[in-house]
């Protein structure tokens, strides 16, 4: 893989990881909307801003990796597409607890590493020599 390769696939990953804390932070904000101040319009909208940011990571990271023709950048891309594909059904419904849920395995405890962080940790231990 070249060097601008390279930066593109590190820059991809970039998005990922800004992606991820922006989620941890509407997640923390839903909660305190529902458990601190009962707002269940609050609670709903944040989770709608977390499930529309998974949504459109494809959409996001299309550009950065299209011409990188490499497995690293189809990896990235295949996990984009799978987060958004989770995250249509939750939007199509309406369902905050699903919305709640996305990146969550069913047997997750409060403060567990989510399956977009989980990724990106995986992916830059495995590609650490070529990123």
């Amino acid at each position: 893989m070249n060097q601008e390769d390279r930066e593109k696939i590190s820059a991809a990953l970039e998005v990922l990881q800004s992606n991820a804390t922006k989620i941890r932070t509407l997640e923390a904000e839903a909660q305190e909307a529902l458990f601190e101040h009962n707002d269940n319009a609050a609670y709903e909208r944040k989770l709608r801003e977390k499930a529309l940011l998974l949504m459109d990571l494809p959409e996001t990271l299309h550009p950065l990796l299209e011409e990188v023709k490499s497995d690293s950048a189809n990896e990235i891309l295949s996990a984009a597409n799978g987060f958004s594909r989770r995250a249509e059904p939750a939007l199509g419904l309406s369902s905050t607890f699903f919305m709640a849920a996305l990146l969550y395995p069913e047997n997750s405890k409060p403060g567990d590493r989510n399956d977009l962080e989980k990724f990106i940790e995986d992916f830059r231990k495995r590609h650490a020599r070529r990123i």
